[in-house]
């Protein structure tokens, strides 16, 4: 008898999922169906596959339910609010559901409730959080088999452009969700450094960067994530002495990024009156002192004391900020005026390729020696469609929703992907796909 997996929402993230599950159906008695509230994105997805079916499909549509209900592995790629929903169809119905996005305190409190039902709800099963989590704990488990101990361990991932696509000043583009971009480090981020508890405020979070040199791919620098505090339980590493989870861009991108959130240009709170009719420089001058007749650009190296040719205001003067462009929103934020700039400048063309860069450096102790180990994996998209974020994103749900249909996954409750019985087949089959990570050891 077919077992019927449910692929909920086909955009950018499905496309490389979906190919995968259709290319395992036949083998695995396996019937696919792509649900969105495009059926004809749903449709161009699934592209006539035999086995794939697309239907249109809302989360609050009176059919949402039934739809759910017939199928046996539910992967949600709904934005992370409409989860909740999602699991609660999939509760009523029994059914297991997969998610690549952070597990919701809401969907914690469900976990005895899955467990009764004999399901596995599993989050963060994507790229980070997901293959960061599973390559963590692999190396994790290996190093604890082995009788040391872990004092350090940092980890950084980012969402790059590959060298041969990277023409702008920034080395940017969009290769995800643009409102992350803009929205992203507000809020405090916690970690442990030194033994110690740290708090580092959004004000100050792009000017404490680490760098990172990858031999082969350049320099990058790491700004720390929200909470790292939560992953010494969850990685089982109670009393280390450092523990920093953060995010990559290259060197150069933070100190930018840090003068358009010192100027203001990230707040999405204050609705921008008549920014219709203003133009990007007046919007801009909007946050600079008064100063006579000078020139936006002057201001700007004025107040943060900058040179003439600095590096911060070449960028700032090419994503636009200083040009005569009108803004041609209605009552926007300053955020949003800022992605409005970023979604036409950092686009991604069509033959640009992104890259995913993920390094996990560890400080270990045996016995009288220290070591420093790190493990990086760097992917390259095929193109803007089949991108390295839609494999490492889509792959790993992909292959747990596999596993379930072959029973080879036992696991009843809420998890995420830190046990070995999911990590090792999971990382195994994804270096069919070019996904590798290199190890390097060294004394300290």
């Amino acid at each position: 008898m077919s077992k019927h997996i449910l692929v909920i929402g086909a955009g950018r993230s499905a496309t490389v999922l979906i190919r995968y599950l259709l290319d395992q159906a036949e083998k695995n008695q396996t019937e696919i169906t792509v649900a969105d509230l495009q059926p004809e994105l749903a449709a161009s997805k699934v592209n006539g596959h035999p086995r794939g079916h697309a239907i249109g499909f809302s989360i609050n549509a009176p059919d949402a339910a039934e739809i759910i209900a017939r199928h046996d592995v539910v992967i949600s790629l709904l934005p992370p609010a409409l989860h909740t929903e999602v699991a609660r169809h999939c509760l009523n119905s029994k059914k297991h559901l997969l998610t690549a996005s952070y597990l919701s305190p809401e969907l914690r409190t469900m976990d005895e409730e899955v467990k009764k039902h004999g399901l596995l709800f599993m989050g963060e099963m994507g790229l980070d959080p997901g293959i960061d989590h599973m390559s963590a704990m692999e190396i994790i488990h290996r190093i604890k088999d082995e009788g040391a101990t872990i004092e350090s361990f940092k980890s950084s991932t980012g969402g790059l452009v590959a060298p041969e696509s990277d023409d702008n000043p920034w080395n940017y583009k969009i290769t995800w969700n643009p409102r992350n971009v803009v929205m992203a480090g507000q809020g405090t981020a916690q970690f442990i450094q030194d033994g110690q508890v740290k708090y580092l405020p959004y004000h100050r979070l792009f000017t404490q960067t680490e760098k990172i040199k990858l031999p082969g791919y350049g320099r990058f620098e790491a700004y720390a994530n929200r909470d790292s505090l939560a992953y010494e339980s969850l990685y089982g590493l109670d009393g280390i002495d450092t523990l920093i989870r953060a995010t990559l861009r290259r060197e150069g991108y933070c100190a930018a990024w840090n003068i358009l959130l010192q100027l203001g240009l990230t707040d999405d709170q204050i609705k921008i009156p008549n920014a219709s009719t203003r133009s990007y420089k007046e919007w801009l001058m909007s946050y600079l002192p008064s100063s006579g007749k000078k020139s936006a650009e002057a201001r700007v190296a004025e107040l943060f004391r900058l040179g003439d040719q600095s590096p911060i205001l070449k960028k700032m003067k090419w994503m636009g900020l200083f040009s005569n462009e009108k803004i041609k929103l209605n009552e926007p934020t300053a955020a949003q005026i800022l992605q409005q700039l970023m979604e036409q400048k950092w686009v991604m063309k069509k033959k640009d390729k992104d890259m995913i860069v993920m390094v996990h450096d560890f400080m270990i102790r045996k016995k009288k020696h220290k070591y420093a180990l790190r493990s990086a994996l760097v992917v390259t998209g095929d193109n803007s469609l089949d991108t390295a974020m839609a494999k490492t994103v889509g792959l790993p749900l992909g292959m747990l929703a596999m596993m379930l249909v072959r029973n080879e996954c036992r696991l009843t409750g809420i998890h995420l992907p830190v046990m070995k019985e999911v990590y090792k087949p999971v990382l195994k089959e994804l270096t069919q796909y070019g996904i590798v990570f290199t190890e390097k050891l060294r004394t300290v």
